[in-house]
């Protein structure tokens, strides 16, 4: 029975506490730090580094753009599930598994000593 009130609760403190917009811009960049080529050959002068610079951050905002807009198309596709929400839900079951896992660990606990 306790189990059960700290696994929905959990779950919805996680679900409504999470900020999912700042979880998918922070998945976005990491999508495009590894997408997004390094560094090469030809970059010897101080011109060609900067020129480089120029294009592998033209680059990376294509790659953003490119991502947000499958985004979009996700959610205009599948507006039952849009991708905030499937964040949300990620964010719940954690939690409440996280909390479920503890209350596991410190009951065990507790019962041993009580041996």
């Amino acid at each position: 029975m306790l189990s059960s009130i700290i696994s929905t609760g959990s779950f919805f403190y996680g679900f409504n506490m999470i900020r999912p917009a700042e979880i998918v811009d922070r998945i976005i960049a990491f999508a495009v730090d590894i997408i997004t080529p390094g560094g090469g050959a030809g970059e010897s002068t101080w011109w060609m580094r900067g020129f480089r610079n120029v294009q592998r951050g033209s680059q990376r905002i294509e790659k953003e753009m490119e991502i947000r807009s499958n985004l979009s198309q996700w959610d205009e596709d599948f507006p039952f599930m849009h991708h905030e929400l499937i964040v949300r839900y990620a964010a719940g079951l954690l939690a409440s598994t996280a909390a479920l896992t503890i209350y596991d660990l410190l009951r065990a606990s507790h019962k041993d000593r009580r041996r």
